[in-house]
């Protein structure tokens, strides 16, 4: 497993390192920009800023997700290296987990440059206590519960040679998050777009959320590794 990560590091794009970096650097300035221009004369103050990470922190994990995980398989299917792979004696499912662990490294990364930039910019600006914890809580509560969303796109990314499909599913899913919530009732527990933006602390029991999204992506990663193992190249 190890000489697979190693392998799919040589692979990797520039672009997928810098494509955390971007998400990050895009949702703290949005998040800055919002909160001067409408929250900062509220009753929360600083406090409010927290509010505006919420609701645009589901969306940037998302999408980023879904860039990352069409990326992963979009250079394979161009150069047809799945035909050649699939011709030597490799474990598939390996190679499919070895790109899963890459995309989850590429956000735990993008997660922790949004934990430190937020952090920054509250230190700077303000003399207000860091709520840390909190922020924490909503940043990785948020990417854990986004695996299974990173199982379907990973998934479709590898069926479909033309990554357009997997994108547009990837997009549609990211800005189904900013307004699923408001539906409510047991309809969210089976559409995962819902649950990073359900498993912040501003929700009540939004635990069960992280528990059930993490789960169920380890659960549909495996799911697809067995598939991948057993799929043909035509």
């Amino acid at each position: 497993m190890l000489r697979m990560l190693l392998s799919e590091y040589r692979k990797l794009k520039k672009i997928c390192f810098g494509i955390p970096v971007i998400s990050a650097v895009i949702l703290l300035l949005f998040t800055c920009i919002e909160w001067y221009l409408y929250f900062r004369q509220g009753e929360a103050g600083i406090y409010a800023g927290l509010n505006v990470v919420y609701m645009f922190l589901s969306f940037t994990i998302l999408l980023t997700i879904s860039l990352l995980c069409s990326i992963m398989f979009e250079t394979e299917h161009q150069a047809q290296g799945l035909k050649l792979i699939f011709t030597m004696p490799v474990s598939r499912s390996g190679l499919y987990l070895a790109k899963a662990a890459w995309v989850i490294l590429l956000m735990l990364g993008c997660c922790l440059m949004i934990l430190t930039g937020a952090s920054l910019i509250w230190v700077v600006y303000t003399d207000q206590p860091l709520p840390f914890l909190f922020l924490v809580k909503q940043i990785l509560g948020s990417f854990i519960s986004a695996l299974p969303v990173l199982a379907i796109q990973l998934f479709l990314s590898s069926f479909f040679a033309n990554q357009t499909f997997p994108m547009a599913v990837g997009t549609i899913g990211a800005l189904s998050s900013l307004f699923l919530v408001r539906f409510g009732g047991k309809i969210l527990y089976i559409l995962p777009w819902a649950y990073p933006s359900m498993a912040s602390p501003f929700i009540e029991g939004y635990l069960r959320w992280i528990l059930l999204g993490g789960t169920l992506g380890v659960g549909l990663l495996i799911l697809g590794a067995l598939y991948f193992s057993k799929m043909e190249m035509k």
